[in-house]
């Protein structure tokens, strides 16, 4: 399902995102549509507005159950978005969900039968999940061994990303030669293009995933170098063997899980556009009858000629930890060129250069002179304002700025976000929001400003052409985090020019970044699952605070 800046979450119906709204606007007393929270409230009361609901008492029935060990049986979802309800019950809320590839600890039983002819299972480290057509506790299952994997959320991009470049079909089993020249125009132009000019189209640069981390996720070094790429079975998702899947040898198939329905006979399942964006999950040769031809394998099972693709590995750009030695202001060099200056009497004299967007510790000082303003870096040396994007402290702090309480501070004109821990500023990036900057959102592509809570957080969701600068569907954006209707901070792996507003209202952050920031806030997403939302089971979401 593609989620958009302006749409909002899918309904009940679809993944039962409504619980987000629900749970997580419950939480603030308003209503669903406008998240802003009330002046005078305090967090104890706002956590406490769902304490006495039905829902918290029926949940309250099944606390007394163990949290499934870790290294107990497993439980492995069938769909890409399986359901974890806070109760046994097909009426309970959902509370997130799991997806094909990834697997989570079970109770050894089923804890109730309820509404499922296969029984709900309690899984770790909340939350229960139905055996029915969307989980079973097989892992002989045949989607399970084909899906064998999920994403890797220890970097920056959990899956391997590439670009459609050309009109593509989205094959469900391998197609044979005949077949591939029915449903691609011109192939045999193209192939013959590819193999003149393939290893040209195929060069590859550094990216988020070729910058070294420390344990907590913030860039820890410059990129590793010298630069490998790797091999076309890795790029595209390759588990490093090129022969054809058992799933997919002698015309085999397993069910379609796309949101895309085709008949059982079919070939294929929909086209995908070029310039797309998508995440891909393993990569093989086809025997001679399909023209030894490279495939790359989305997340959903389905198949695109690798051909017809363009690797990226994203932009490797981060921001920076803030701490007793650098401290708010900074400033992001965001010019082609920015030089440094020292102020005589005969006018500013260029000493350097700042690397772009490399973080610059500022005194605070600023002065007008000859014609500009400046402000004072740290080391005494001068830089034109209009080169920069400058975090600083706000001279108010919100009012719940207090203790250790997490919370994010967005400004939509220096189009940076900074962490804080109360009143402690932690960390600090750039961002690329809303193209129309402080415009009405109803009306332009504008992100809104006011004081949010970040009510739902996916490992990965795909998007649909209004999130960002693009006309074209985006699978599996990373790290996203919802905070208003279908508004979200989330990585951008098609743009490397944060610190200026591009997007259809969403807030686009570096790889490396969201991720950071995806794992800093609440709800946390608990190991193995692909989604939380803001609940009583899973607490209230980290507060995000958007001002001009």
């Amino acid at each position: 399902m593609s989620r958009s800046c302006q749409d909002s979450p899918p309904s009940p119906g679809s993944w039962r995102l409504g619980l987000a709204c629900m749970g997580a606007l419950a939480l603030l007393g308003t209503a669903c549509g406008s998240a802003e929270l009330p002046d005078q409230a305090s967090p104890a009361l706002l956590h406490s507005k769902m304490a006495s609901t039905a829902s918290s008492i029926a949940e309250a029935s099944w606390m007394h159950l163990p949290v499934p060990p870790a290294d107990g049986p497993r439980l492995f979802p069938l769909s890409l978005a399986t359901r974890v309800r806070a109760t046994p019950s097909p009426e309970s809320d959902a509370i997130g969900y799991l997806r094909v590839g990834e697997n989570v600890a079970r109770s050894q039983d089923p804890v109730a039968q309820g509404g499922c002819k296969g029984g709900w299972y309690a899984v770790r480290p909340v939350g229960f999940v139905c055996q029915d057509e969307e989980a079973t506790i097989k892992a002989d299952h045949p989607l399970v061994r084909a899906f064998s994997h999920g994403p890797d959320r220890n970097r920056p991009l959990p899956y391997s990303y590439a670009f459609v470049r050309a009109v593509a079909p989205n094959y469900l089993r391998v197609p044979s030669s005949t077949e591939q020249e029915t449903y691609e125009m011109r192939l045999e132009r193209h192939l013959r293009n590819h193999q003149k000019l393939g290893k040209e189209w195929d060069q590859m640069a550094p990216g988020a995933n070729d910058v070294p981390l420390d344990a907590e996720g913030r860039a820890a070094g410059p990129l590793r170098t010298p630069f490998e790429a790797p091999d076309l079975n890795a790029r595209y998702g390759g588990q490093g063997r090129d022969d054809v899947p058992w799933w997919l040898s002698g015309g085999r198939r397993v069910p379609n899980i796309s949101t895309f329905r085709a008949p059982s006979y079919a070939a294929m399942a929909g086209r995908i556009k070029r310039h797309a964006g998508v995440a891909l999950v393993d990569s093989f040769v086809a025997g001679p009858e399909a023209g030894s031809r490279r495939f790359a394998v989305s997340v959903d099972g389905r198949l695109i000629p690798a051909d017809k693709l363009k690797a990226d590995r994203a932009s490797a750009f981060h921001g920076a930890e803030l701490n007793e030695k650098v401290t708010l202001p900074v400033a992001f060099p965001v010019a082609e060129v920015t030089h440094r200056y020292r102020i005589t009497k005969a006018g500013p004299e260029r000493v350097g250069t700042a690397v772009r967007r490399q973080l610059v510790p500022l005194s605070g000082k600023v002065r007008e002179a000859y014609g500009s303003r400046w402000v004072e870096a740290s080391d005494g040396t001068y830089l034109r304002s209009s080169d920069l994007k400058v975090a600083a402290a706000p001279s108010t702090l919100p009012w719940f700025a207090t203790g250790t309480t997490r919370w994010v501070d967005l400004s939509i004109l220096s189009q940076t976000l900074v962490l804080y821990e109360g009143s402690r500023p932690v960390y600090v990036t750039l961002v690329s929001s809303g193209r129309d900057g402080l415009g009405d959102p109803k009306e332009t592509h504008s992100t809104p400003t006011g004081t949010f809570r970040i009510y739902q957080k996916h490992v990965t969701t795909t998007m649909d052409s209004s999130v960002a600068d693009s006309e074209y569907e985006l699978r599996d954006v990373p790290w996203v985090m919802y905070f208003q209707g279908g508004y979200a901070l989330h990585a951008a792996y098609w743009h490397d020019d944060f610190g200026r507003p591009r997007s259809h209202g969403c807030v686009n952050l570096s790889p490396i970044d969201a991720r950071y920031v995806f794992n800093w806030t609440l709800p946390d997403v608990p190991q193995d699952w692909h989604a939380s939302y803001s609940s009583d089971a899973m607490g209230a979401g980290t507060l995000i605070h958007i001002h001009k």
